[in-house]
């Protein structure tokens, strides 16, 4: 049984939390690279299967299935059913390789006949050419040669770096950026599947030289029609506690000059992440990429109980605006001391695991 088969919820709702992390992760691979062109779904999709091959497995089956020819289709039908029968769990591709061999067998015990006889055999080369196919689009997705995020896990001194204890018993990857840059990601979901309710993103720029950091958090939530209501408990709880955690703190006061240069702009560090509804799995993969700052989020839950996707672009930025001004310093939070953002996490259980697939991101960087 996969991770999402012990969810007590519909396929539309859990297609929605798979459609939110992904759009989670691929927010995370645009904050990290300074690129005109933003990551795909397919590199992120890449990087989900290095961190978690069974949450890849529930994403792609829940939402990426749009275009699979007939011949995907019931192989993966094929395999559910032998699974069923066996009480062992199948494989799809498994079960086309089985058939790529016996057909290329087949062809190659005939040593009567000539290559030109061979090739005529039309109808088991035209299954042949299906199979092989069938099989590329059912392999894991793999980064190409220009792999958006490489993997370089010796330049990290992992020996002593913020909150690492804290984290001891989860994996993580550490990738290497543009310059000497180097992102850590990780991934926390829930202990209790059957309590997961979204998907977010704990952003951070990890200051070595000066042992300093600075950080954003996004809650993603899927739209209704266009509208979020606030008569959902879960949500207006989560943007409560992002408050709390953030605003309460005095985490978006401004900074002294020291910590920054002359201009930046309110230092917001939570913000909800509306995205888009997948209302099957033949959708394709667009989401709007509206950041609302907490505080405006729970003012219009105040005044009328719900966020109407039409009227928040004056109160709100958009993912490539949003994804420039935080790598310039210009949005999120100020600049924090190690110290006092390591109780803030350990005081709100930020990097503790909860009802969200919440993703945790440290970017490395050695003074500005």
């Amino acid at each position: 049984m996969t991770y999402f088969d012990r969810l007590q919820m519909s396929e539309d709702e859990k297609r929605d939390i798979a459609f939110q992390s992904i759009v989670s992760l691929r927010d995370t691979i645009g904050i990290a690279l300074d690129r005109q062109q933003p990551p795909t779904y397919e590199q992120a999709f890449s990087v989900l299967h290095e961190h978690s091959p069974e949450l890849y497995d529930d994403f792609t089956k829940l939402i990426t299935h749009k275009n699979e020819s007939d011949t995907v289709k019931f192989y993966r039908e094929k395999a559910e059913l032998r699974t069923i029968k066996t009480g062992a769990k199948v494989e799809p591709i498994d079960l086309v390789n089985q058939e790529i061999i016996e057909l290329s067998e087949l062809l190659s015990s005939y040593r009567e006949l000539s290559d030109e006889d061979k090739g005529k055999k039309k109808y088991i080369n035209q299954k042949l050419a299906q199979l092989y196919t069938a099989k590329e689009n059912l392999e894991p997705r793999k980064l190409t040669e220009n792999r958006i995020l490489n993997r370089d896990y010796s330049k990290v001194d992992r020996t002593d770096l913020f909150g690492e204890k804290e984290f001891e018993n989860d994996f993580y990857i550490d990738y290497k950026l543009n310059g000497e840059k180097y992102l850590r990601l990780r991934l926390l979901h829930p202990d209790k599947p059957e309590h997961l309710i979204g998907a977010d993103l704990v952003y951070e720029q990890y200051d070595i030289a000066n042992e300093r950091v600075r950080f954003v958090f996004l809650q993603y939530k899927t739209w209704d029609n266009g509208v979020l209501y606030f008569s959902n408990g879960n949500l207006i709880k989560q943007i409560q506690k992002l408050k709390e955690a953030l605003c309460d703190q005095n985490i978006c006061r401004e900074g002294t000059q020291s910590e920054g240069g002359n201009f930046r702009f309110p230092c917001c560090s939570g913000f909800l992440r509306p995205t888009d509804k997948m209302q099957h799995a033949d959708s394709k993969m667009i989401s709007t990429g509206y950041h609302i700052p907490v505080c405006i989020a729970l003012d219009m839950a105040s005044k009328q109980n719900k966020i109407e996707k039409n009227v928040i672009k004056n109160n709100s930025v958009n993912h490539k605006i949003f994804e420039d001004l935080f790598r310039l310093g210009l949005i999120g939070s100020r600049w924090v001391t190690i110290p006092n953002a390591n109780d803030l996490y350990k005081k709100y259980d930020i990097i503790k695991p909860t009802e969200t697939i919440r993703y945790f991101a440290r970017e490395f960087i050695n003074g500005n």
